[in-house]
């Protein structure tokens, strides 16, 4: 993905995109397809991060249905890890998990794949393996909130901040789980505000939620403008 969007299907080119684009991640499973489906019809949503639980990978048959869902809606459905199922599905990217060996992993993944599958990065916590994964030819860069605690959220929040500042590659802002955290990332410089649809929310709820995390990034645009 670039900074605008690379990946927008011909449904998404007449959306005004805010400068911090919303993106989802999402963890196949029960109930997965109905609560993708509620988030992708509230808000305006660029990509689709499709994310196996601890311990799991993903499976085709449980994968499909959400890429398609994705598309469908216009977002590029990114999967996690699995080129050979990205490839399989037709999904539009690959996320590539933080390591010593990601630049690596994105140079095999872009020999099966292709230019035109965005390839990402998560970088963890590490500011020598985002700029390793830069110069790798990733077409994003990803940081999270490890463990999920303050101190890891708010050294997400400052990762952000940083390569925004003097990189170019695109930076997404993973595990975000609030509104409020999907307007910090915008405020930090992320270029894609990735919200968590939660597993054990309703429907209802996951259309509040994303669609309140969507008015945010519109409201700061507005206000920038």
């Amino acid at each position: 993905m670039s900074k605008s969007s690379s990946k927008k299907s011909a449904k998404q080119a007449d959306v005004d995109w805010p400068a911090c684009q919303l993106m989802l991640q999402v963890e196949p499973g029960p109930g997965a397809p109905e609560r993708l489906s509620a988030a992708l019809g509230a808000a305006r949503v660029a990509a689709v991060l499709i994310r196996p639980g601890p311990g799991h990978q993903l499976g085709a048959g449980e994968t499909k249905p959400l890429v398609t869902l994705a598309q469908e809606h216009g977002a590029a459905a990114i999967l996690y890890e699995d080129v050979d199922l990205a490839k399989t599905l037709k999904a539009d990217g690959i996320h590539v998990s933080a390591g010593l060996e990601a630049p690596q992993h994105v140079a095999a993944a872009r020999a099966v794949l292709g230019r035109d599958v965005s390839i990402g990065v998560d970088a963890g916590g590490s500011r020598h393996q985002a700029m390793a994964a830069g110069e790798a030819g990733a077409d994003y860069v990803a940081f999270g909130a490890g463990d999920g605690s303050v101190d890891a959220r708010a050294a997400r929040n400052e990762l952000i901040t940083w390569w925004s500042e003097i990189f170019e590659v695109p930076c997404v802002a993973l595990d975000l789980e609030t509104a409020d955290e999907v307007e910090v990332a915008d405020r930090d410089g992320a270029d894609f505000a990735a919200l968590a649809v939660p597993q054990s929310a309703a429907t209802e709820q996951v259309a509040q939620l994303v669609g309140d995390a969507d008015m945010r990034l519109i409201q700061l645009q507005s206000n920038e403008e």
